[in-house]
C-alpha cells in the first residue's frame, strides 16, 4: 500500500467532518480579507463624505456588515478547532488502538526487529504526527485556494480585469513557492522524524544500562553521544523552522508586491474606496497564504511517520476480529470430554538433543512440571500460550491444535499465570474485574477467600476499594500471586498454565488453595511449574524438564 492510499484510508472516515472543518478555516479567511477590504472601503468613503467628495454614503449597511463579518469569524475559527480537533484526535486514537491490537497479537515476533523503545515512538509520536497533514496541510491549502479565488472574483467585478489577474498571479506564485518549499524539505522531514526515533532508543538504552555503563567507565560516553543526538536533532528542527519561516517571508514579499500592483493598476481606473477595499484585499490573503511553505514542507513528516507505521503492520499483520454473530461461531473452543495432548512438542531455547514432548493432559489431573532453573521450564509455557512458536509438535484437543489459533480464541481458550507479577494502580474490584462483565462483590468476595485474601482486605478496612498501588506497590509479593490466581479463577478456560503459581506462600496457605481450588481445577487440564513438587498432592502425574 502506497503512502497517500494509507493515509487515504485513515482520513476517510472522517471525511464529512473534515471537510465541514474546511469549509469553516476557508469562512474564516475570507470573512476575515473581506473584514479587512471592507474596513477600509468604509474609512476611505467616510473620509470623502466628510470633505464633501462622495454624497450620500450609507453608513449602516457597511457597519452592520462589519459586525456581521467579525462574527463570523470568530464563529468560524472556533468551530474549524473544534470539529478538526475532534474528527482528528478520534482518527488517531482509533488508529492509536489498531496498532497496539497488531502489536498485542503478535508480540513475540515484533522484538526480533524493532527494539522497545522504536515502537513507543510508533505508537505515539508518530501517530500523533499524523495529524499534521489535514490540520496543516490539506485544510490550510484547500481554504487558501478558496479565498484566492473569492478575492479574484470579487476583483474582477469591482475592478479591471488587471487587477484580477495580478491578485490570481500572486496566489499561483505563493503556491509554487510551498511545492518547491515541500519537494526541498521533503528528505530533510524524513530524517527528522527517524532521528527522532533513534534519539529516543539512544536515551532508553542509557538509562536502561547506567548502571553497567558506569562499572565499565562509559557512562560519559553515552552521555557525550546523547548530546552529539541532541545536537544534531536540534539543527535539523532549526533548519525546519528556518524554512518555514522563508517561506511566510517570501509570501508576503509576494503579497506587498501584489498589492503593489493592484495599487498602480487600480490608481486611474476606479475610486478611491474601491481601490482600498482591493488593495486590503490582496494584502489580507497573506493570512490564508502565509502557511502554506511550511505547512507543505512538514507534509513529508506526516509521510514518514505513516511509512513507518505501515512497516509496524506489515511485521505484526492486523488481527481479524469477528464482528458478526456468524463469524463468531467459526471459533472452536476446547472440548472438554476428551483430554489435550502434547505431540512431539519441541521449543525453542531447548537444547539440543533434548527428546520431544509427549504427554496426555486429563481434567482434574494437573501435570507437575520440575526440574533445575534456567532449564527452560517458563519458554515451555511460553509456548503452550501461545507467547512462543514451536520448533515441532503441537498441543492437540481432538483433530484442533491449540497453537495454531489465532490470538484472541486462543486467549479465550487458555489461561495463563507467568512468573511476572503484573499489577495496576487499581482497586482490587477493578483489577479481578478487567475484562470481565460485572460481577457481584459475593463472587469476588469468594475467589478471595479461596486464595486466602479476604480476611488481609478486610482489615485494610477499604475492603474490595483498596488499591494496589503503581506495579502493585502496596502489597507483598505473594499477596501479588494469590491477587493474579483469584483473577484467572474468575474465568473459565479449558487450559489452565501455572507457573510457579505458589512462590512465596507458606505450606499451609498452599494447602488451602488447593483445597479451595480443586473443584476449579477439576473440571479443566492443567500444566503446573514448581521447584516444589512435594507439596502438590502425590496422584497429580509429574514430568522433570527437559526430558532425559
Amino acid at each position: 500500500m502506497s503512502t497517500g492510499r494509507f493515509l487515504w484510508a485513515l482520513y476517510r472516515p472522517r471525511q464529512s467532518w473534515l471537510a465541514l472543518a474546511f469549509a469553516c478555516l476557508a469562512l474564516t479567511w475570507i470573512a476575515g480579507g473581506a473584514l479587512l477590504a471592507l474596513s477600509g472601503w468604509f474609512i476611505t468613503a467616510c473620509g470623502m463624505a466628510g470633505l464633501g467628495l462622495l454624497l450620500g454614503l450609507d453608513v449602516f449597511t457597511p457597519s452592520s456588515t462589519i459586525r456581521g463579518l467579525a462574527l463570523v469569524r470568530t464563529v468560524g475559527r472556533y468551530a474549524e478547532r473544534v470539529i478538526g480537533h475532534e474528527a482528528i484526535l478520534r482518527l488517531l486514537a482509533d488508529l492509536r488502538v489498531r496498532v497496539f491490537h497488531s502489536l498485542a497479537n503478535q508480540a513475540p515476533q515484533v522484538p526480533v526487529t524493532y527494539r522497545d523503545a522504536d515502537i513507543v515512538t510508533r505508537l505515539m509520536a508518530d501517530v500523533d504526527t499524523l495529524d499534521g497533514a489535514p490540520l496543516r496541510v490539506f485544510g490550510p491549502l484547500l481554504a487558501a485556494c478558496a479565498s484566492l479565488f473569492v478575492s479574484v472574483a470579487i476583483a474582477a467585478v469591482a475592478g479591471p480585469w488587471s487587477v484580477a489577474l495580478c491578485i490570481a498571479l500572486s496566489g499561483l506564485g505563493t503556491l509554487a513557492v510551498a511545492v518547491a518549499a515541500a519537494s526541498w524539505g521533503r528528505t530533510h522531514s524524513h530524517l527528522l522524524v527517524q532521528a527522532r526515533a533513534s534519539q529516543r532508543t539512544a536515551v532508553m538504552d542509557h538509562l536502561a544500562g547506567l548502571a553497567e555503563l558506569r562499572s565499565y567507565g562509559k557512562a560519559q560516553t553515552s552521555a557525550d553521544h546523547l548530546a552529539t543526538l541532541d545536537q544534531a536533532q536540534l539543527q535539523r528542527q532549526h533548519r525546519q523552522e528556518a524554512v518555514a519561516s522563508l517561506g511566510e517571508h517570501g509570501v508576503q514579499a509576494l503579497v506587498a508586491l501584489a498589492t503593489l500592483g493592484v495599487i498602480a493598476l487600480g490608481w486611474s481606473a476606479v475610486d478611491a474606496p474601491t481601490l482600498a477595499l482591493l488593495s486590503l484585499m490582496t494584502l489580507g490573503l497573506n493570512e490564508a497564504l502565509g502557511t502554506l511553505p511550511g505547512a507543505l514542507w512538514r507534509l513529508g513528516e506526516s509521510e514518514a511517520a505513516a511509512e513507518r507505521l505501515m512497516a509496524l503492520e506489515s511485521k505484526t499483520g492486523l488481527p481479524t476480529m469477528p464482528t458478526s454473530g456468524a463469524a463468531a461461531t467459526e471459533r472452536k473452543t476446547i472440548d472438554r470430554a476428551i483430554p489435550l495432548v502434547l505431540r512431539d512438542l519441541r521449543c525453542q531455547r531447548q537444547r539440543e538433543g533434548v527428546p520431544a514432548l509427549n504427554v496426555t493432559l486429563h481434567a482434574g489431573l494437573p501435570l507437575v512440571v520440575h526440574g533445575p532453573s534456567g532449564s527452560g521450564k517458563s519458554s515451555l509455557m511460553d509456548t503452550l500460550s501461545g507467547e512462543l512458536a514451536p520448533l515441532t509438535g503441537g498441543l492437540w484437543n481432538g483433530d484442533q491444535n491449540l497453537l495454531e489459533l489465532d490470538h484472541a480464541t486462543r486467549t479465550a481458550q487458555v489461561a495463563y499465570l507467568s512468573q511476572s507479577d503484573l499489577l495496576l494502580d487499581l482497586s482490587v474490584h477493578a483489577f479481578l474485574g478487567l475484562g470481565l462483565r460485572q460481577l457481584p462483590d459475593p463472587r469476588l468476595w469468594e475467589v478471595l477467600h479461596q486464595v486466602g485474601l479476604d480476611a488481609v482486605l478486610q482489615q485494610t478496612g477499604e475492603g474490595l476499594d483498596y488499591r494496589l498501588g503503581t506495579r502493585g506497590s502496596r502489597v507483598s509479593g505473594g499477596q501479588a500471586r494469590r491477587l493474579q490466581l483469584a483473577a484467572l479463577l474468575l474465568r473459565d478456560p479449558g487450559l489452565v498454565l501455572l507457573d510457579e503459581p505458589f512462590r512465596g506462600l507458606e505450606p499451609a496457605l498452599v494447602q488451602h488453595i488447593l483445597t479451595q481450588c480443586g473443584p476449579w481445577l477439576e473440571r479443566r487440564c492443567c500444566v503446573l511449574i514448581t521447584h516444589d513438587p512435594q507439596a502438590l498432592p502425590s496422584h497429580w502425574p509429574r514430568r522433570t524438564w527437559p526430558i532425559a
